[in-house]
């Protein structure tokens, strides 16, 4: 996990970037400033927790891609080449990675759920 707020503040500006977004759509989006996207990129402003859920619809990203170091979705695909000999485990990634992409993490969520029970 993330404790560094200026590695959060690199995530959200990352995040903004990778979708291709000028600070200025995503103040119009929120309804802020300017300034304020600025800043809280730049760690100067604090953000409250609804705007990092609209921001995280804004950039397609969930929500816990702003504080994680590697995303869980990392995590399965650098699993996935690892495992790639066991043919059973490979069909398994297989099928996730061709899943639609709303339903990936829900069901790497259920696999893994069910497999921490055991």
């Amino acid at each position: 996990m993330i404790n560094d707020r200026n590695q959060f503040c690199f995530r959200l500006k990352q995040a903004r970037q990778e979708a291709k977004l000028k600070q200025e759509v995503v103040a119009r989006y929120l309804q802020i400033p300017t300034s304020a996207v600025s800043s809280f990129e730049s760690g100067s402003r604090k953000l409250d927790a609804l705007e990092l859920y609209m921001l995280s619809k804004l950039y397609k990203k969930p929500m816990e891609w702003f504080f994680n170091e590697r995303p869980d979705y990392m995590f399965i695909a650098n699993r996935a080449q690892t495992d790639a000999d066991d043919p059973l485990i490979a069909e398994c990634f297989k099928l996730l990675k061709s899943a639609p992409k709303h339903l990936q993490k829900s069901a790497a969520y259920g696999v893994i759920g069910f497999l921490s029970e055991r």
